[in-house]
C-alpha cells in the first residue's frame, strides 16, 4: 500500500491536476459566486482543459446564460486568480439533489411568495431566529407548492 503524500505527488505531477483541483476550489462557490437564482437552475458538471460544462434546467436558461458568458468567465477567473476558465458549454439536465434526504430538489420560490415570507419573517427581532423561520417558511412554502 502506498503512503498518502507518495499517491498525492503522484497525482499533482499529472498533466492539469493543479488547474481542476483550484477550478473546483472555485466552482465549490457557485451560489455564491452566481447569485441564487442562477445558481438554482444550474450547476457546474465537469471541467478540464479550461472548459466549464454546466447543467442547465432547460433551453430557455441555457440560451440566456450564452449572452452571459462572458461576464461568467471574468467571475471565475477573478475568483481563481488566474486564466482558468475559457469556456463554458450548456447541457440540459435534471438537477442534482440539493441534499442527502430523498425529498430531492424543490424549485426556488415565485417572487410573490419570497415578499409574502420576507414580510412575515421581519417582526422577528432575532437575527439568527429569523433565519430559521425564513428556511423553514420557503420549505413549508415549496412543500405545499409540491402537493397541489
Amino acid at each position: 500500500m502506498e503512503a498518502l503524500g507518495e499517491v498525492l505527488a503522484r497525482l499533482s505531477s499529472l498533466p492539469g491536476w493543479r488547474e481542476r483541483l483550484r477550478a473546483w476550489e472555485v466552482l465549490f462557490d457557485w451560489e455564491e459566486l452566481v447569485g441564487p437564482e442562477v445558481a438554482s437552475r444550474t450547476w457546474p458538471l465537469s471541467f478540464a482543459h479550461g472548459r466549464l460544462i454546466l447543467g442547465v434546467t432547460d433551453s430557455l436558461w441555457a440560451t440566456a446564460l450564452r449572452f452571459e458568458t462572458p461576464r461568467l468567465l471574468h467571475l471565475l477567473n477573478q475568483r481563481a486568480g488566474e486564466p482558468l476558465f475559457r469556456e463554458i458549454r450548456f447541457k440540459i439536465a435534471r438537477p442534482p439533489r440539493r441534499s442527502r434526504s430523498r425529498r430531492g430538489w424543490r424549485p426556488p420560490l415565485r417572487p410573490e411568495e419570497e415578499r409574502r415570507l420576507e414580510a412575515a419573517v421581519q417582526v422577528i427581532e432575532d437575527p439568527e431566529l429569523r433565519e430559521a423561520f425564513r428556511a423553514w417558511g420557503r420549505t413549508l412554502l415549496q412543500a405545499a407548492r409540491k402537493s397541489t
